[in-house]
């Protein structure tokens, strides 16, 4: 009968599977996470400027 193992990986292979693999690829990761950042602020001050009853536009 065979074993069924579960082995978590470490953070050096966690890296090495996400990493990309060419310069565009880094670029368009870089990007995407400027882009989420930006978004994350706006409605994070969004959802501030509601809390204090005003409008956001």
């Amino acid at each position: 009968m065979a074993q069924i193992i579960d082995l978590v990986p470490n953070d050096a292979e966690i890296e090495a599977m996400t990493a990309p693999k060419n310069q565009q690829a880094a670029d368009d990761l870089q990007h995407r996470r400027e882009v989420k950042k930006r978004l994350e602020e706006r409605l994070a001050a969004a959802a501030l400027q509601r809390a204090i009853g005003r409008d956001f536009y």
